[in-house]
């Protein structure tokens, strides 16, 4: 039970986080004109990490209910794809490869 409080308690601290940064990466792209070809890949990833915000709901919406079909080893590579997935999307915003 313990562990589900805190799993709803990260849930919604990323939920409320998002909006802003969300808000502020639209006011960077439209405000300031930032553009270039990485950015449709940079957009593509932040649409991957909202999907994977949500699949991370559905899990959430899935351990409630005690029904969690999942091993151990999918939850730790399901858990690192997401640390894989920002860092490919800070690499694009600095470095700009293309």
């Amino acid at each position: 039970e313990r562990l589900l409080l805190m799993a709803r308690k990260l849930y919604r601290f990323g939920s409320i986080l998002m909006i802003p940064a969300l808000g502020l990466g639209l006011w960077l792209w439209l405000g300031f004109g930032i553009t270039g070809p990485w950015l449709h890949a940079k957009l593509a990833l932040v649409a991957i990490a909202i999907g994977y915000h949500h699949g991370c709901r559905s899990l959430l919406r899935g351990f409630e209910q005690f029904n969690n079909t999942r091993s151990e080893r999918w939850f730790r590579i399901f858990n690192e794809s997401a640390v894989l997935l920002f860092a490919a999307t800070v690499v694009l915003v600095v470095v700009k490869p293309f």
